[in-house]
């Protein structure tokens, strides 16, 4: 298991978000979401609280969120991602 059961609810998961998003060849969304802070899977939404100020920039801005959002529905059947604040 990756680090990723130490942040959040429900490593399993997170780690087929994390393995398709390797499998795809996202390393710019891969690298970030490997270091996200926190998240936390409740009900048919997946919550993100980034580890630093330059990566939540990063999903604020552009296309990035949505992109996250359409592979993670894929993965894991989320119906949508947030991003928490701190």
């Amino acid at each position: 298991m990756t680090s990723g059961s130490a942040k959040g609810n429900n490593p399993v998961l997170w780690e087929r978000l994390v393995n398709e998003l390797d499998e795809k060849l996202q390393l710019g969304l891969l690298d970030r979401v490997r270091r996200v802070k926190a998240y936390h899977f409740e009900s048919d939404i997946l919550f993100i609280e980034f580890a630093n100020e330059d990566d939540e920039g990063y999903f604020k801005k552009g296309g990035s969120l949505q992109h996250l959002e359409l592979i993670a529905q894929d993965a894991t059947g989320v119906r949508e991602l947030r991003i928490r604040t701190k």
